[in-house]
């Protein structure tokens, strides 16, 4: 569905917002442990640091956060390491997840939610998170309200209809609970409803829902359109700067192809590290990434903070609220999916 920012984009009035992730928990059936779904075996290649395969597909969802694939493309960053790589767009992280299960992805974007709860959904899923992606920005995520809302604050939701992506515990419903807790209530105390995104800001308007919880580009159109507005910042306060997006593959697929892992890794750095210098060239390069994206949107919306370094102390940070909150057991194992990259980026 294209994003239209009719001519009100003109007179925006509000900060824009970070373009973001959808996040879904998961139940699959696991397919058989095999080898990387399209990739191409090098051949009679000398360089010992040469990728095992040449050609990997990557599953991405289309958001700022994985524009950083598109730079690395069009930069020539997978080519100066060795890989070929096919792009598949994805609606959710279960496409991904599901894709590395069938082997027809061999890489995937994900948020650190939808990971960690896809891999304590499915036994033997055995994910690894390869590389990091970005951080939640001011703003990335949102409770929105229509124009005409009484609500003044979270404090005031009890009873009242919330929209989500997903059901279950998702992203969305995690920062709710965190920034419900000083008023002594939970996610429990709203009445979830299931919409996507692009259908938040009708619901609003029709009252069939009472709040939103979305992201970019739909925040700026819903405040540009109908003048719907923020009634929070979920990434403000405790879940400031709290890290959103990451790239994963399956452990098997680690041993497998380390090289190759590590070329990705190498290329999806280094792209991290231009997106971080030149957000000028990021909001060139969204249109390009994802069609339906306006130019004039891609001016305005606020970018996520790209991170060049995976550390296993932003991973445990995600983890530890997931358990603190209920959405992971308390024996969960964040440290066996921590797969870093090693030596130069170069």
């Amino acid at each position: 569905m294209e994003i239209s920012v009719k001519e009100t984009v003109k007179s925006l009035r509000f900060p824009r917002r970070a373009l973001a992730l959808t996040v879904a928990g998961l139940t699959l059936s696991i397919a058989a442990c095999g080898s990387g779904s399209s990739g191409t075996a090098t051949a009679g290649n000398s360089d010992s640091a040469a990728p095992e395969l040449s050609s990997v597909t990557v599953g991405v969802l289309p958001s700022a956060d994985s524009v950083t694939v598109q730079i690395a493309q069009d930069q020539g960053l997978f080519k100066q390491q060795g890989l070929n790589v096919k792009v598949v767009p994805e609606k959710t992280t279960n496409d991904g997840t599901a894709g590395l299960l069938s082997h027809t992805m061999d890489f995937t974007s994900e948020n650190y939610v939808g990971m960690f709860s896809q891999e304590k959904s499915v036994p033997g899923l055995n994910l690894k998170i390869v590389a990091d992606n970005s951080q939640a920005s001011p703003g990335g995520y949102v409770l929105l309200v229509a124009k005409n809302s009484k609500l003044t604050s979270v404090s005031q939701l009890k009873g009242k209809k919330v929209s989500f992506p997903a059901p279950g515990f998702n992203f969305g419903a995690m920062a709710l609970d965190v920034q419900l807790e000083p008023y002594h209530m939970s996610v429990k105390d709203v009445t979830s409803v299931v919409l996507p995104f692009s259908a938040a800001q009708q619901a609003l308007a029709r009252g069939e829902v009472d709040a939103a919880f979305t992201t970019e580009p739909f925040t700026t159109v819903a405040e540009a359109a109908a003048g719907d507005r923020v009634l929070i910042d979920l990434m403000s306060g405790p879940l400031a700067g709290a890290p959103q997006a990451c790239w994963g593959t399956t452990a098997s697929f680690t041993r497998q192809y380390p090289k190759t892992v590590a070329a990705f890794q190498r290329a999806m750095a280094r792209a991290a590290q231009i997106a971080a210098a030149s957000p000028s060239y990021v909001r060139s390069e969204l249109p390009k990434f994802i069609p339906t994206m306006k130019p004039a949107i891609a001016k305005v919306i606020i970018l996520p903070t790209y991170n060049t370094t995976l550390t296993l102390e932003r991973m445990e940070r995600v983890a530890y609220t997931m358990e603190r909150l209920g959405g992971l057991p308390k024996n969960f194992d964040v440290k066996s999916m921590y797969y870093p990259m090693t030596g130069p980026m170069s």
